[in-house]
């Protein structure tokens, strides 16, 4: 990759100190820890799920009879190992603005200045790409699959628009959460679907109820709380529709903080009128190391050439336990 640079000016007097780069939003998913890492993983790792039933019978005094039972599956992870990789060369650069990091010497051409303010940047934008992946990714053998079934309006069949999500996602290297709750490990995945339609600030309260309701009650009873994973312009909705709520205890905010009827709002890379409610415990970020997806070697790209490199490597995997206790909601 060469380093385009539009409307170059070359240096005649002073140049304004920041570079300013394009908008990234900040990988909450893995800063805040929005969901469970799953780390150590190279490959093959077991992931188990188990089911009991216990039921009850009368006294015996005599040899019982079994009646009770426990179910367990398991299944085998290998994240998927990703690169990111460009190269350039700075020579570029010795007539721009980043001639005032290089050192003297026709042998300096390493511009400091241009490694703190563009480079940097690269990290930000690997980590924002992991960061959407992990939650729209597709295959296209997911992608095949899933327009393969039949869909209907139960919940042991695909829903049309899930069809029609997975049909318009982009193909990726990895299936992201929402084509796992799809599509699982081979089979229609057991979530608790939910139609939904286009959500504005008008009805988005109504549009939460929907899937609140539907929320296995036991899911809101045991253990920790689910989240309401939500994409980024559900904030704006929310802010939008408490400016003219009569009641604002549907949607109550704590500083940065968003809940829906006690339950807390994590606002992640998802499609417009899409939701998720599930607990984070449930939703598995697989991976070698998260910090690998901050993590940039530069370099030359041999010892007999002036033009650089730069190489981004990480593994990564979705993963989604106790599906029917997790619902999707899509409109």
């Amino acid at each position: 990759m060469a380093i385009t640079y539009s409307t170059k000016v070359d240096i005649k007097g002073q140049a304004l100190e920041p570079v300013f780069s394009e908008l990234l939003y900040q990988n909450k998913t893995v800063g805040e820890g929005y969901v469970t890492f799953a780390t150590d993983i190279k490959a093959e790792t077991i992931i188990s799920e188990s089911s009991q039933t216990a039921p009850f019978q009368a006294y015996s005094s005599g040899a019982p009879s079994a009646s009770g039972g426990i179910t367990i599956s398991d299944v085998t992870i290998t994240p998927t190992k990703l690169m990111s990789y460009a190269e350039f060369d700075y020579e570029t650069l010795r007539t721009s603005r980043f001639k005032r990091g290089m050192k003297a010497g026709a042998w300096e051409i390493v511009s400091d200045e241009f490694a703190r303010f563009v480079l940097d940047n690269v990290s930000g934008e690997i980590s924002q790409n992991a960061e959407s992946q992990f939650w729209n990714g597709i295959t296209a053998a997911t992608q095949t699959a899933i327009a393969a079934l039949t869909p209907g309006a139960g919940q042991g069949s695909v829903g049309a628009a899930e069809q029609t999500y997975a049909a318009a996602a982009t193909v990726n290297l990895i299936d992201g959460v929402v084509s796992r709750m799809i599509y699982n490990n081979g089979a229609l995945g057991t979530r608790v679907k939910f139609l939904g339609t286009t959500i504005t600030s008008s009805n988005i309260a109504a549009e939460y109820a929907k899937g609140y309701a539907v929320v296995p009650a036991i899911n809101l009873q045991s253990g920790s709380l689910p989240y309401i994973y939500a994409p980024f312009s559900h904030m704006q909705l929310i802010n939008i529709y408490n400016v003219t709520a009569t009641y604002r205890d549907l949607f109550s905010v704590q500083g940065n903080k968003y809940f829906y009827n006690g339950l807390e709002i994590k606002f992640v890379p998802l499609p417009e009128n899409c939701y998720i409610i599930a607990k984070p415990e449930h939703i598995l970020w697989c991976t070698d190391l998260t910090s690998d997806i901050q993590k940039l070697t530069i370099d030359k790209i041999a010892n007999n050439r002036e033009d650089f490199f730069y190489k981004a490597i990480f593994t990564q995997f979705a993963h989604v336990v106790r599906q029917s206790m997790n619902v999707l909601y899509l409109g």
